[in-house]
């Protein structure tokens, strides 16, 4: 009896020192707890206390006490509120972000409809502030976030108001720092385009235009500058695959002549045999996966040569850019600081209005956060292993320099923001209507941040408004308009890719007319005119002219170059051309609503007398929703116009080499096509013409004007 109790005192003293070197596994996490400054440490327990502070090595300069006490409950919380201090400081700032997790109690767990109006809180001296949970984190019964200074914390659950005005301030603040983008950046972006266009053998430039139109309204321009910003290229060169792709397959359901132009393309390609024969199935699934998987690999993805230039360049102007899109809660807390928004301490934050130097300092881990993120990314994106000190010295100036540059540009518009996020409060209130924020329902899963949800909503919206011409009139009358637009975006998302069954559901709705859909009316040619077009221009291989209006059209092109064919009737190509014309018949000056529009449309070339090279050309007419802003920038919804003997089936006719290589052939057909209908006097549709060759396309908008009966 006497050993067996000597075993048991051995074993308990064995067990001690383990049990001490656990924070928080054992004993309450209330009161005092001393930290090394060099090491991490874990305060509180979180089946007993319902919380833990996990405090990262490095959170502090020197080893201190971390004291946390209970919080005075003022406010309907949902979790008993922690006060944080460091004993001997009223303020304090961190070098590395704490994480705090909460235990929610069972009766507090959220369902779909209130998983995001569960949220952290943060007593700022006047009320529990929000703070975003982390949502996976959330899904688990769990309360949790990063922060970087002290204070009281809880958790609650927001009101339908705060919910909504919380995320409209935080739309308006990133539509904002998105809006006024750099044209440099914007260049860049259509380079990496137009590279991919060129991979495709996608040539029509109104077709570039439609697809580059599309990807910018999927916010290729953010999210690219946000991968940008960490350096990975890796990851931005497969999303640039990845967004033309899915932008150009949305164009190909939308738009008949974009199906044709691609087909051709891929067909010449002959790469992608099963891509080529999905679209032209309909297999539109099939057809996102293979152009994707083609896509990426010529955006440079995973390839030994490496990543396309024109996609290193955009990681590079994006990095030199500095921080531009408004970053997180963190970034936020510094902005009211420095705006004088904030109380004297909120945030761990003692500065005057417009101290930018004591804010710098006080900033202290996120500054640095911020200046090692820029490092990183700019050693990444350059291929460098060590920065220099000259570089470190010139990343720094920049960082400081952009941040300051924002804070200021903010507090200059903070009054446009206030009128956005107004606006944006109706827009988000029918989301919610729609059930379009309830977690689980129409893709929202957990992993999905709020932010990336509320992003993605307004990205559809934008794209369903440029469907009828940015009129949202058509969504019904002024009260139910916001309702019947949300309920369009989740039809969008119940479809999926599936955007064929989408248009039918809103020509169903009335929302896109019906081609013959007519109303007592008429449209009044008021006037035409061109487009901006290239007349010359010239490089090693090519010279290349265009020139035309009204009606009639050319296209010259000659090979300057050296190729060498080894065909029967010659083997060098330098010197040949071909001279395309195009003219079309002029459109009447007065249609009734609904009625048939019919041109006749007639391209032919003159060559050399050998020819061996595709310089060809296509002619084409299409109709444009009623009140489309920009006659020449096609958003995928202009009303194509088709043989009316239905013989040839393509949506325009064009020019193209004989068997012979001596010659073009020529095409002329009569096509035809309905004229959408006015629903107020004054509103205006396009007749448009126009003949495409090369990178270039030179078009006549004929404009009319509906006058009611």
């Amino acid at each position: 009896m006497k050993q067996r109790i000597w075993s048991i005192l051995l074993i308990i003293t064995m067990l001690l020192p383990l049990s001490a070197g656990l924070s928080g596994c054992g004993k309450s996490g209330f009161g005092s707890t001393e930290i090394t400054a060099d090491k991490e440490a874990e305060i509180g327990n979180l089946k007993k206390d319902g919380w833990t502070i996990s405090i990262p090595a490095g959170t502090f300069d020197n080893d201190g006490n971390v004291t946390v006490e209970k919080a005075s409950a003022d406010g309907d919380l949902l979790t008993k509120p922690i006060e944080i201090s460091v004993e001997g400081k009223e303020h304090v700032r961190l070098n590395q972000p704490v994480k705090i997790t909460m235990k929610l109690d069972e009766k507090n767990l959220p369902d779909a409809e209130s998983f995001d109006r569960t949220v952290m809180a943060y007593w700022n001296g006047s009320e529990w502030e929000p703070i975003i949970p982390d949502p996976v984190r959330l899904s688990e019964g769990v309360l949790e976030f990063e922060t970087w200074h002290f204070s009281s914390y809880s958790g609650k659950l927001m009101n339908r108001e705060e919910q909504i005005k919380l995320y409209a301030q935080k739309m308006a603040v990133e539509n904002w720092s998105n809006e006024n983008e750099d044209p440099t950046y914007i260049e860049k972006v259509k380079a990496v385009c137009n590279d991919y266009f060129d991979g495709i053998m996608l040539y029509d430039s109104e077709a570039r235009k439609t697809i580059i139109d599309r990807v910018l309204d999927m916010n290729i321009i953010p999210t690219t500058r946000e991968l940008a910003a960490e350096g990975d290229i890796q990851a931005l060169t497969h999303k640039c695959g990845e967004l033309l792709a899915e932008a150009t397959i949305d164009m190909v359901q939308e738009n008949p002549l974009i199906k044709e132009i691609l087909m051709v393309g891929l067909g010449n390609i002959g790469t992608i045999i099963e891509g080529t024969e999905a679209i032209k199935n309909g297999d539109y699934k099939t057809a996102l996966v293979e152009l994707t998987d083609l896509s990426v690999s010529l955006m440079g993805y995973g390839s030994v040569v490496g990543t396309l230039k024109s996609v290193a360049d955009l990681g590079i102007a994006a990095a030199e850019q500095g921080i531009m899109a408004w970053k997180d809660y963190e970034q936020e807390c510094a902005y009211r600081a420095y705006a004088g928004l904030a109380k004297e301490g909120a945030y761990g934050y003692t500065l005057n209005s417009g101290d930018w130097e004591t804010l710098i300092i006080q900033m202290r881990g996120y500054y640095n956060r911020l200046l090692s993120e820029k490092k990183e990314a700019y050693r990444r994106l350059h291929g460098k292993s060590k920065l220099t000190d000259d570089e470190v010295r010139t990343l720094k100036l920049q960082v400081d320099a952009g941040l300051r540059k924002q804070f200021d540009a903010r507090l200059a518009n903070e009054q446009l923001i206030a009128q956005k996020a107004a606006e944006y409060e109706k827009i988000i209130e029918s989301f919610k209507n729609a059930n379009l924020l309830n977690r689980l329902e129409l893709g929202y899963k957990y992993e999905m941040t709020i932010e990336e949800r509320l992003k993605s909503l307004f990205m559809i919206r934008q794209v369903i408004l440029k469907m009828v011409g940015d009129d949202l009139s058509v969504f019904g009358s002024e009260k139910n308009r916001e309702d019947n637009l949300s309920m369009a975006i989740a039809m969008w998302l119940a479809y999926g890719k599936d955007r064929t069954k989408f248009y039918d559901w809103m020509r169903e709705q009335g929302y896109l007319k019906k081609a013959g859909e007519a109303t007592e009316g008429y449209w009044q040619l008021v006037g035409s005119f061109e487009n901006d077009f290239i007349t010359s221009e010239a490089d090693d291989n090519y010279t290349r002219t265009w020139s035309g209006g009204g009606g009639s059209y050319t296209y010259n092109c000659k090979f300057t170059g050296y190729w060498n064919y080894w065909g029967s009737t010659h083997d060098n190509c330098n010197g040949e051309f071909v001279n395309n014309t195009g003219t079309a018949s002029s459109p009447k000056d007065r249609y009734l609503g609904g009625e048939e529009v019919t041109l006749d449309l007639e391209i032919s070339a003159e060559t050399s007398s050998n020819i061996c090279l595709h310089l060809g050309a296509s002619l084409g007419a299409s109709i444009t929703p009623v009140n489309h802003d920009k006659p020449f920038v096609s958003y995928g919804t202009n009303t194509s116009l088709y043989d009316i003997t239905e013989k040839h089936t393509k949506s325009y006719i064009s020019t193209y080499k004989n068997d012979t290589n001596t010659g073009y052939i020529g095409m002329s057909v009569t096509v035809g096509g309905n004229m959408p209908t006015g629903s107020a006097d004054g509103d205006k549709v396009y007749i448009i013409v126009g003949m495409s060759g090369g990178n270039n396309s030179v078009e006549t908008a004929y404009e009319y004007e509906w006058h009611t009966s």
